[in-house]
């Protein structure tokens, strides 16, 4: 009687995120990811189906990862929705450029899969709906999420290139908007 071989969920994940940090995502393929994570292809295909259930184990995982950055930086006080957004725009001014470029390659990967980014679409509902007034301070915190997310999008997917310190900029103007509204 031969034991059933159980594989790693997040040890694929770790694979599957070094090869898109290592290519861009031109690689992406579910052989480099099997090989870097030192399985079988079989093995992998039996854990993630497709290779669109492997990118939205990713991305749902890359999700997580950076809610939790943003519930640490809100620690155990009362939190209302300008200071999650404060917390958010902090989190995004502490991201590195590779996690930035992993996580744009994430959703776009799954763009033609629109029943797949349910998890980006529920995440984006989240933050931005406590901000659907386009008045006050309201409005200037919706518009520097926009900003926010605007300048990820730009940057991740090579849209624009944009220098460190403009990204910077645009992240640190977005935190003064929102720092002002909470006055």
């Amino acid at each position: 009687m031969t034991r059933k071989k159980v594989i790693d969920r997040d040890r694929v994940l770790d694979a599957a995120e070094a090869v898109i940090l290592e290519s861009g995502g031109r690689n992406f393929t579910l052989d480099a990811v099997a090989e870097r994570a030192g399985i079988s292809k079989g093995g992998l295909v039996y854990t993630f189906a497709t290779k669109d259930v492997l990118i939205l184990a990713a991305l749902e995982r890359e999700l997580d990862r950076f809610q939790e950055a943003v519930r640490r930086r809100l620690g155990s006080g009362p939190a209302g929705p300008i200071q999650l957004a404060l917390a958010h725009i902090e989190e995004a001014l502490a991201e590195d450029d590779a996690s930035t470029k992993m996580a744009a390659f994430l959703v776009t990967a799954l763009v033609h899969a629109p029943d797949m980014l349910g998890p980006v679409r529920h995440f984006y509902r989240a933050l931005l709906d406590p901000f659907r007034s386009e008045h006050g301070e309201v409005a200037e915190v919706r518009h520097a999420l926009l900003a926010v997310e605007g300048i990820f999008l730009l940057s991740g997917l090579g849209f624009a290139e944009v220098s460190p310190g403009e990204i910077k900029a645009v992240l640190l103007h977005a935190r003064n908007s929102v720092l002002a509204a909470l006055d």
